[in-house]
Formats: C-alpha cells, sequence, structure tokens
C-alpha cells in the first residue's frame, strides 16, 4: 500500500532509498502541499512513483543577514573562563519556491482520443513563502551570490478523498532539502 510511502531522490534527480542528509538544528528543508482537483469526466489513479515529476524554481531566493547576540565562553588569562555577549549574523533565506507537481494517471470515464504515447497526469502548481534561517555564522558585512544549493529531495504518495460533491481531490506532499555554501 502507497498511502504513507515517501521516496527520495537525490541533487540529480534520481530515485534513492536513503538520503544522508544530516540533522542540523537550522531548518535546512523546503516543504510544499499541493492540492488539484481531478477534472470532470476523469478518474484519478495513482499505482507507483513511476508516474510523479515534480519541478522546482528557486530563483526568487536570497540569503539575508540578521543580527543576533549569543553568549561566548572564552579562556580568562587570569584563570577559569568568561562568558560574553557576541553579535554573530543568521543567514536567513527569504522570498518564494515554486514548485510544479504531475502526478498519477487521468483516465476518462468513457474513452476519449489520447494524443502521445505518454499517460495523462494530474498537475498542480503552488508558490511556498520562505523565511528561515539556514546558518549562523561569525560576523561579515555580506552575503551574496549563491548561498546554497539543493542536495536531494522527497515526495510522499499522493492523498485522496472525495468531497460532498463526488469530485476526487488529490493532495501531494514533499520538498528539498538545502545545504549553506557560505557567504
Amino acid at each position: 500500500m502507497l498511502k504513507n510511502k515517501v521516496v527520495y531522490y537525490d541533487a540529480e534527480g534520481k530515485m534513492v532509498d536513503k538520503l544522508d542528509v544530516g540533522q542540523e538544528a537550522c531548518d535546512r528543508t523546503i516543504d510544499y502541499c499541493a492540492t488539484a482537483v481531478v477534472p470532470d469526466g476523469f478518474t484519478f489513479r495513482f499505482t507507483t512513483f513511476d508516474s510523479f515529476t515534480a519541478c522546482s524554481d528557486l530563483s526568487e531566493l536570497v540569503c539575508m543577514l540578521e543580527k543576533q547576540e549569543a553568549e561566548g565562553v572564552v579562556k580568562n588569562p587570569c584563570g577559569g573562563t568568561l562568558s560574553c555577549p557576541v553579535e554573530v549574523d543568521a543567514v536567513r533565506l527569504v522570498g518564494t519556491a515554486r514548485f510544479h507537481i504531475n502526478v498519477g494517471d487521468l483516465t476518462p470515464i468513457e474513452g476519449g482520443l489520447q494524443l502521445g504515447e505518454l499517460p495523462c497526469t494530474l498537475a498542480s502548481d503552488v508558490s511556498v513563502p520562505v523565511n528561515q534561517v539556514i546558518q549562523t555564522i561569525c560576523k561579515t558585512d555580506t552575503c551574496q551570490g549563491d548561498c546554497f544549493d539543493t542536495v536531494g529531495a522527497f515526495a510522499f504518495a499522493p492523498q485522496v478523498i472525495t468531497d460532498a460533491c463526488g469530485r476526487q481531490i488529490v493532495t501531494v506532499r514533499g520538498g528539498l532539502f538545502i545545504r549553506f555554501l557560505g557567504c
């Protein structure tokens, strides 16, 4: 059964059994939740991830610096240690990530004409607002250029419900794993 199935993809978009991205205190995932209504006259079927594709546009994401105060501990030359307030920079990823998702097979309720070799799939587009700290660094003046990249992705099997009007509503959750490259 695929109900709670999750699959992982590496940075090249190839399906892998496991993806080791490490556990960080900073939020290094960008999650999406895409929903689509199956068009009238069609039914939706999902059996494998072979019919799943996702594209992302991260061109509107930028890194910004945000001053934060932390506590630093240094060795006291006169003995012991000193705890002092220290300014550090949090690197915040800000903007919009866009996702285009194709999933499953759309089958006409009654036979119709299908053009092309590939099956028809259900499509959904979603824009995700992003505003999260991806790294904390020592004080710096700027953080320009590409400060992050993607190292993999994940997707859950679609969930399908039927609303009170008899329409199938399909929801797909997934996301990207990102890596801080530096400022």
